[in-house]
């Protein structure tokens, strides 16, 4: 090589140099993954502004709306919807070459109902080399592929300058990263919380039913794997993608102040991939709390009183919002039957949380309502009740409307209905309180007065149970497993279902996100027992019933309950 030609060369270097600094996101500044979960999730950049994305049809997206999260959900695993399927993105996926993965394309294609053209589009090839920075951050401005190829029309091209480029890309390297706690080579490990002080009956009728769930899956599991052809009729690798259920009871003993220490206790013991089912005396919030600073899905918890802070989000997934919602029908009820200004309402509690959160929500509700004297008084015995209605008959205040949150003391309302100053007088009260009287489990004075008893009923008319509450009870008859306590057992066997259409779904990705991500997909269409008319979840949802009834005992026929609302959604 002559002195001349290395001259030449080395006085064209810095263009070179030029031209791959410009071919290259210029990542100055170092990653911040935790910006980048935020412009992932919220679609809002490092300086507090709303990104911005426009799509191959030139529809245009801003902040939430562009969110990555809205498609790619917090797993990043995505999954398929209104005929499109969203492929993962964890890192695993983008940072190696595309590969004809089995069990993926099984689970996208074959496991949910999907139009013709979605399984043409999942089997399609989509051969690419492994991303690098670079070319993934190229992808998401510019909306093609290493090789070229166009993304869906529904993922759009980002304005994003390097600095959230480079945090957006750091945090999509840790989306399930690694594997959840809870899960060996044999075991998915589940847990379920009971506490003191909650009925015998319903505890026993629980845990029975638990326990039989768990032992048909893994009989109709094992059986399964012993087959050298669930390879073919499944179309994937089954043993290695699936693995049995064990079952970890968490009993929670004492004051609820030390239940979160004792939950500490019971998952350093023994990690759990996530809780199911679970009953316990008083408010779950503590547990509810605990779940979501660990990052535990809670699946279906029968309890009254849900985390009154969780609308969206968070990791416990509830039946209703129980006792709030109770609260917002009568309140509903009661405006719709004329609520006005000048009316007053009396409003007695329990004062543990089974009377307290009632309460307390029916007066948060009605202060919005101008000129609506409420008089609430706590109570804690039966002799203080009776103080505070011997006052107010004193006064001349029991003409009023009363509401009465017993808590789990349903003869405080039968007190109430005793008193003859209120023989004229509805008298509303919670749903469990409603069905001990009507049921004539409690009291003397409401077989006489129970007419005059209103009712919020978050559930199902006895009227119209669902057809698939049948296939439950065949159920609980084939493993000879006696109906103690009907709506503990059916609700429990609706929450495993669940959970076992969502396990079949993730195959190895045993990701606790993805998990909550996959029930969110299946409530719709699984097996309703009957107790709620209407069971759905949408993304981030977390409550599957949202509305109920105000009912009364049928004045034709006390032995049955009559709605006097319409379904509400208050």
């Amino acid at each position: 090589m002559t002195y001349r030609t290395i001259a030449h060369r080395l006085a064209s270097l810095p263009l070179v140099l030029l031209a791959l600094a410009l071919a290259a996101p210029a990542f100055a500044a170092k990653p911040d993954p935790e910006l980048g979960r935020r412009l992932y999730e919220t679609g809002i950049d490092r300086k507090g502004n709303p990104i911005t994305g426009i799509d191959h049809n030139d529809i245009s997206y801003e902040g939430e709306q562009a969110a990555c999260l809205r498609c790619h959900r917090r797993s990043g695993f995505g999954g398929s919807e209104g005929g499109y399927y969203v492929p993962p993105i964890p890192k695993d996926f983008l940072y190696e070459s595309s590969r004809s993965d089995r069990n993926d394309r099984f689970r996208a294609a074959f496991l949910e109902a999907q139009s013709v053209q979605h399984w043409v589009r999942v089997r399609m090839p989509r051969a690419r080399p492994a991303y690098t920075d670079e070319t993934l951050a190229a992808a998401i401005r510019e909306g093609y592929s290493p090789t070229g190829q166009k993304f869906d029309a529904l993922m759009p091209r980002y304005t994003l300058d390097d600095q959230d480029m480079a945090n957006l890309i750091a945090h999509l390297k840790t989306l399930s990263s690694q594997i959840s706690p809870g899960v060996d080579d044999t075991f998915m490990h589940f847990g379920m919380v009971l506490s003191e002080g909650i009925d015998p009956g319903e505890r026993e009728a629980m845990i029975r039913t638990t326990e039989a769930f768990f032992e048909w899956y893994n009989e109709r599991l094992t059986g399964d794997k012993n087959l050298i052809a669930s390879e073919r009729v499944y179309g994937m690798q089954f043993r290695e993608s699936t693995r049995l259920w064990k079952l970890h009871l968490w009993e929670l003993k004492g004051d609820s102040k030390s239940w979160p220490r004792q939950l500490r206790s019971h998952y350093k013991k023994t990690p759990v991939f996530a809780m199911v089912n679970g009953m316990v005396a008083g408010s779950w919030n503590p547990i509810g709390e605990f779940c979501d600073e660990q990052k535990l899905p809670c699946l279906f918890p029968l309890t009254q009183a849900a985390q009154h802070t969780r609308d969206l989000g968070g990791y416990t997934i509830y039946y209703s919002r129980g006792l709030e919602l109770e609260a917002d029908l009568i309140l509903q009820h009661l405006y719709d039957q004329g609520l006005a200004s000048g009316r007053s309402i009396v409003q007695l509690h329990q004062a543990g949380p089974g009377g307290a959160i009632p309460a307390a929500r029916f007066n948060a509700r009605i202060a919005r309502l101008p000129g609506v004297e409420v008089e609430t008084l706590a109570y804690t015995d039966h002799a203080s009740l009776d103080k505070a209605l011997n006052e107010l008959a004193a006064r001349g205040e029991l003409r009023h409307d009363i509401i009465i949150w017993p808590g789990d003391d349903a003869a405080a309302v039968d007190r109430v209905l005793a008193r003859p100053e209120l023989a004229a007088t509805d008298i509303y009260t919670s749903s469990r309180a409603f069905e001990a009287i009507h049921s004539g489990a409690v009291g003397e004075a409401a077989k006489a007065n129970v007419g005059r008893l209103i009712a919020a009923w978050p559930f199902s008319l006895p009227e119209d149970r669902h057809p698939d509450a049948y296939r439950v009870r065949a159920w609980m008859r084939s493993r000879a497993l006696p109906v103690t306590a009907e709506r503990i057992q059916f609700m429990s066997y609706y929450s495993l279902g669940i959970l076992r259409d969502a396990g079949r779904h993730m195959f190895e990705h045993y990701h606790r996100d993805y998990l909550m991500e996959r029930i969110e997909h299946e409530v719709d269409g699984a097996v309703n027992p009957g107790f709620y008319p209407n069971l759905e979840l949408g993304p981030e949802q977390r409550f599957v019933s949202k509305g109920g009834y105000v009912v009364r005992t049928d004045a034709q026929d006390s032995s049955k309950i009559k709605a006097i609302s319409p379904w509400m959604l208050p």
